[in-house]
C-alpha cells in the first residue's frame, strides 16, 4: 500500500480506498440480520480498511515532514477508530453473540496453545483485543518499511527522500515505550493485598497493562528484527544462511528476537558493530 501511494498521487490511492474498502462492506452488510458470511465480508472490509488508513495517514503525514515516531502513533490511532467505527456498525446489527464468538474461537485456541498454563476464556479475550489489533496494525506498517525498497526495486517505483522518514535499519523504540513496558510489567508483577474498593481499579490498571504489553511486544520483535537484519548485512551472509535465520524465527525463536530488540536498548547492538568496523 505504501508503493501504491508513492507510485500515485493521494487523490488516487484514497478513492481507491474508498471503492475497495466500500464496495466490501456495502455487499457485508446486505442483509438485515448478518450471517457467518456477511460477518466474515464486513470484519474483512473493517480489517483491510485500518490497514489502509494507517499507511495512509503514516504516508501523508511523513511527506509533511512529521518525524516517524509522531506519525506512527497518530496513524496507529486513525486505524484503530477506523476499526472502532467499523466494529460498531457491524456489531449494532448482530442478532446473536455466536457469530462473535466463533471468530474469536480461532484466537483464543491459539493463545492457549501457545501458553497451555493459563488457559484463557473469551470472555476475558475481549478485554484485550485492542491491543492485539493495534498490534496488527503496527506489524502491518512495520513490515511494509521492511519490504519497502524490495517492492521499489522490482516494479522500478520512484521514491522521494524525506527528511523525517525512517530508515528499517535503524528503527528503534523511544524511551518512553520502554519505560512504560516496564511500568506494565511492575503492574502486573506486584502482589499486594488490596482492600475490595481498589480490586476494581487494580483490574482496569492490568487490563490496560496487558493491552499496552502486547503491544510492546510486536514492537520489541520489529526492533530486534532489524537488528538482526543489520549484522545478516554486516557479516554478508548468504541467501541460504539468511533463509535459515527467518524459518528459525518464524518456527521458535521469535520470543528470543523480542528479547534481542528489548535489550537492545541498553546494549544498542548496531552502534557496537559501527564502533567495530571504525576500529578495523
Amino acid at each position: 500500500m505504501r508503493a501504491l501511494f508513492v507510485s500515485t498521487k493521494s487523490s488516487v490511492f484514497w478513492a481507491t480506498a474508498t471503492l475497495l474498502v466500500g464496495s466490501m462492506f456495502a455487499v457485508g452488510m446486505m442483509s438485515s440480520e448478518l450471517n457467518q458470511i456477511n460477518y466474515k465480508i464486513s470484519e474483512t472490509a473493517v480489517y483491510v480498511g485500518s490497514i489502509w488508513m494507517t499507511l495512509g495517514a503514516y504516508s501523508e503525514l511523513e511527506k509533511r515532514g512529521v518525524n516517524w515516531r509522531g506519525a506512527g502513533v497518530i496513524s496507529l490511532g486513525a486505524g484503530l477508530l477506523f476499526a472502532l467505527a467499523g466494529y460498531f456498525l457491524i456489531l449494532r446489527n448482530l442478532t446473536t453473540t455466536d457469530i462473535l464468538s466463533e471468530t474469536l474461537e480461532p484466537l483464543r485456541l491459539a493463545i492457549n496453545k501457545a501458553f497451555p498454563n493459563g488457559a484463557l476464556e473469551q470472555g476475558v479475550l475481549v478485554k484485550y483485543l485492542p491491543g492485539f489489533f493495534t498490534a496488527s496494525l503496527f506489524g502491518s506498517l512495520a513490515v511494509s518499511f521492511a519490504f519497502e525498497s524490495k517492492i521499489a526495486r522490482i516494479f522500478k517505483i520512484q521514491r522521494e527522500k524525506v527528511a523525517s522518514g525512517l530508515r528499517w535499519l535503524e528503527f528503534r523504540l523511544s524511551d518512553t515505550t520502554i519505560w512504560l513496558s516496564l511500568a506494565s510489567l511492575l503492574v502486573l508483577g506486584l502482589n499486594l493485598s488490596l482492600s475490595s474498593s481498589l480490586v476494581p481499579a487494580a483490574t482496569v490498571l492490568k487490563t490496560i497493562s496487558i493491552n499496552f504489553l502486547i503491544i510492546a511486544a510486536v514492537a520489541f520483535l520489529f526492533q530486534g528484527l532489524a537488528v538482526i537484519e543489520f549484522m545478516l548485512r554486516f557479516y554478508r551472509l548468504g541467501v541460504f544462511a539468511r533463509t535459515i535465520t527467518y524459518l528459525l524465527i518464524i518456527l521458535q525463536l521469535a520470543p528470543f528476537v523480542m528479547v534481542v530488540g528489548f535489550v537492545d536498548y541498553w546494549v544498542d547492538f548496531r552502534k557496537l558493530v559501527r564502533k567495530k568496523i571504525k576500529t578495523t
